[in-house]
């Protein structure tokens, strides 16, 4: 062992709790109070977090390293986020979410839009295992049919985040529901069969609570307003079958499952060649749609709103939030600072309620430090799987409560990839959707109450109470794969 890793030392409790507390309220002051970007404050956050670090025997050099190495895991949402923004000029530009925006405003009952929207997201985000994949296509789409129809977007943005997370969690083809269970050592079918239990009473809540806000905010399609921005949409652009066609590619494309960034792609390149070839664009002026995003001048400024936006270009700060802040998240976890904060609390556990608790608890704090769904997930299994086998407790149970608050918990987190994806994308702040997203705060909540009063709370063996079997287990294959 070299001089180096022998003056290392352990960071103390207090120490990684403080650094967590730093990282929090330097980005909630510099997002509410300055209202700022917050890639910058990830940088400033270097010149606390690597001279606290050198206290305890590391070196700057290798903080630096191992905040450059973790970063390599924000290129994927990087380019999520650039090819989202590409996604949505080259769609306006093809005329496929004119096209969606018009019919869908002459077919839906704008009474019932919001759950529309719930149920339309939830399939799709069900069947291609992709709760990025639905914000990005169908999101999008009934966002701007949300604006015309006069509903408040945060309102339409919960309805498009609570169907397209709740789809993905169900999915046996989403990334997150397939690590949940892996990482937990459970049959995926089981899983989500045992997750139906808290998700099915939640998503009927759902239903109701946007049928009441849709009766409440559901706008006139025979208003003035509306009817100029249908004819708008209507002399602008062809609206025929050619330009649902990005839409089909991009859908084929998530079926066949293949990756999100490439079928978000596919959809992109699609809707340039749909834009030169049926709505006879520029080709130069259609290629360029692609990084600058889509312009037209119009008189009509509902028109001019819905229209004006997208292109590779106006995700570069979003993607930079991203980047950056996997920086501080790779020097936090080389540090073990969720590590240590795990290992103090988790002496504290001392029944089934507790458990899950802790487990939500960690999910979402692997979120705030990793910005991650996938390192949340990871990182919190490795933690509490064994601890399920100290009280009974199928494998089953941690894959659930590992989804409420690793899967769920990212949309409490601002600075946290998937939150960043949706912000940029719908075009709406977490602060202003957060309270429109009942399925999302209420999981956790549920999980947690269904564990304190045990209700259909899975035991390894149902003879014994919530006390430790992991030696038993350990002598019984037979039970060990029965329950995985």
């Amino acid at each position: 062992m070299d001089k180096n890793e022998q003056s290392k030392k352990k960071l103390p409790f207090s120490v990684s709790l403080l650094l967590f507390l730093i990282v929090c309220v330097a980005i909630a002051i510099q997002k509410v109070l300055f209202k700022g970007d917050m890639g910058s404050m990830f940088l400033m956050l270097w010149v606390i977090i690597i001279p606290i670090s050198m206290l305890f025997g590391y070196k700057s050099s290798e903080m630096e390293e191992a905040a450059i190495r973790f970063s390599s895991k924000a290129l994927a949402p990087c380019f999520i986020l650039l090819s989202a923004g590409a996604l949505i000029s080259c769609w306006i530009a093809a005329g496929t979410t004119p096209a969606l925006i018009y019919y869908g405003i002459k077919l839906i009952n704008p009474k019932i839009f919001l759950v529309s929207t719930l149920i339309l997201c939830s399939i799709v985000s069900l069947f291609c295992g992709t709760s990025s994949g639905t914000i990005g296509t169908a999101g999008v789409a009934m966002m701007g049919i949300g604006n015309t129809l006069g509903i408040p977007a945060p309102i339409t943005a919960g309805a498009v985040i609570c169907g397209a997370f709740f789809g993905d969690k169900m999915s046996p083809m989403s990334d997150t529901t397939i690590l949940a269970s892996s990482i937990s050592e459970v049959d995926i079918f089981k899983h989500v069969r045992y997750m139906v239990l808290d998700q099915l009473p939640l998503y009927i809540v759902s239903i109701i609570f946007f049928l009441v806000l849709g009766i409440n905010y559901g706008g006139d399609i025979n208003s003035p307003s509306t009817q100029q921005l249908l004819n708008g949409l209507d002399s602008t652009f062809k609206l025929g079958f050619p330009a649902f066609i990005p839409l089909i590619v991009t859908g084929v494309l998530l079926a066949r499952r293949q990756s999100a960034l490439l079928s978000i792609l596919g959809g992109a390149v699609t809707g340039v060649l749909i834009a030169i070839l049926y709505q006879n664009m520029d080709v130069a002026a259609a290629v360029n749609v692609f990084y600058k995003g889509f312009h037209i001048k119009t008189d009509i400024p509902a028109l001019a709103k819905l229209l004006n936006r997208g292109g590779v270009a106006d995700m570069w700060g979003l993607a930079g939030i991203t980047l950056f802040g996997f920086t501080v998240a790779g020097m936090l976890d080389y540090l073990g600072v969720l590590q240590t904060l795990a290992e103090k609390i988790i002496k504290y556990i001392h029944s089934p309620a507790g458990v899950t608790t802790m487990t939500v608890i960690f999910g979402i704090l692997g979120n705030a430090i990793s910005f991650s769904q996938n390192f949340a997930i990871v990182m919190t299994g490795t933690l509490m799987r064994p601890v399920y086998t100290k009280y009974n407790l199928q494998p089953k149970c941690c894959s659930r409560d590992l989804e409420a608050g690793g899967t769920y918990g990212a949309l409490f987190i601002p600075w946290n990839a998937n939150t960043v994806f949706a912000v940029a994308t719908l075009g709406v702040s977490a602060g202003d959707f957060l309270p429109y997203i009942p399925l999302i705060y209420l999981t956790p909540i549920l999980v947690i109450v269904y564990a304190a009063v045990k209700f259909k709370l899975a035991k390894i063996y149902d003879e014994l109470g919530y006390v430790d079997v992991t030696d038993r287990l350990a002598r019984d294959p037979e039970k060990l794969k029965a329950i995985s």
